[in-house]
């Protein structure tokens, strides 16, 4: 389940964050409940939350100021206000705040937010683990038991990744037979050279997407898809959702 915190010092909107919407149906429980920006910065320090969902104004400290103080904190903020004004929204955004949302609180608009913020979480994980896994193959360097003709491959991918390179190509190159080097590459990675060639285009296509510099059907082609539509696939299959929704949510 995953751990939703509220902040907010109106008790009929406290009350309506609390009971309203169907947290159950969307895997989520409200684990406390914030009076104003300082209780809440505790509460995220204390129980680490997935969802913060915060007014603006409130006494002691403001939702904005809570939520800038607790940066290094992993959770997905929902900002609500009776304000609707630019600086305000702006500076949401700054802080990476999912969704911000003007009050009288409409409850199907609160519930799509969540279900936004339980996707940016779910992305986020991905993300991390993907990452994870590409790191612990980056030229053997942490593996204890190197092996110079996976390096080779793993090298000849981190310089040709851009180009459509197979494992024939590299059979003609290195001379070995292409089953001596998959069986040789699986060995040593656990993945097939095909499976480690598709995560290392999508880690560079994450970091041409963070740039904000290239559209997505540059960023299919620049890391060797064949099109943007086989890009789009293979981007889902990692990251779970779209390229194009990946960049809407930056």
């Amino acid at each position: 389940m995953l751990k939703v915190l509220i902040v907010e010092d109106e008790k009929l909107i406290k009350e309506k964050l609390v009971h309203f919407p169907d947290y159950e149906s969307l895997k989520m429980k409200v684990v406390a409940v914030a009076n104003n920006g300082k209780e809440g910065m505790d509460y995220i320090k204390k129980l680490n939350p997935d969802i913060v969902i915060s007014d603006i104004k409130m006494p002691l400290m403001t939702g904005l100021d809570m939520i800038e103080n607790t940066l290094e904190y992993d959770y997905v903020a929902i900002i609500i206000s009776g304000f609707n004004e630019f600086d305000f929204a702006k500076r949401a955004i700054k802080y990476g705040v999912s969704d911000y949302i003007l009050k009288p609180i409409d409850i199907d608009e609160l519930t799509n937010s969540l279900k936004n913020a339980k996707e940016i979480l779910e992305m986020r994980k991905i993300y991390r683990e993907e990452n994870y896994k590409i790191d612990l193959l980056n030229v053997g360097k942490k593996q204890k038991d190197k092996n110079e003709l996976v390096e080779k491959m793993i090298l000849y991918i981190k310089d040709n990744y851009e180009e459509k390179i197979s494992i024939s190509d590299l059979s003609k190159i290195l001379n070995y037979s292409e089953t001596l080097l998959n069986s040789r590459f699986k060995e040593y990675t656990s993945i097939t050279f095909n499976e480690y060639l598709n995560r290392y285009r999508i880690k560079k296509a994450l970091e041409y997407i963070n740039s904000n510099k290239f559209t997505i059907e540059d960023i299919s082609y620049l890391c060797g898809f064949s099109s943007p539509k086989y890009f789009s696939k293979v981007f889902k299959k990692y990251m779970g959702i779209s390229p194009k929704k990946y960049e809407q949510q930056l």
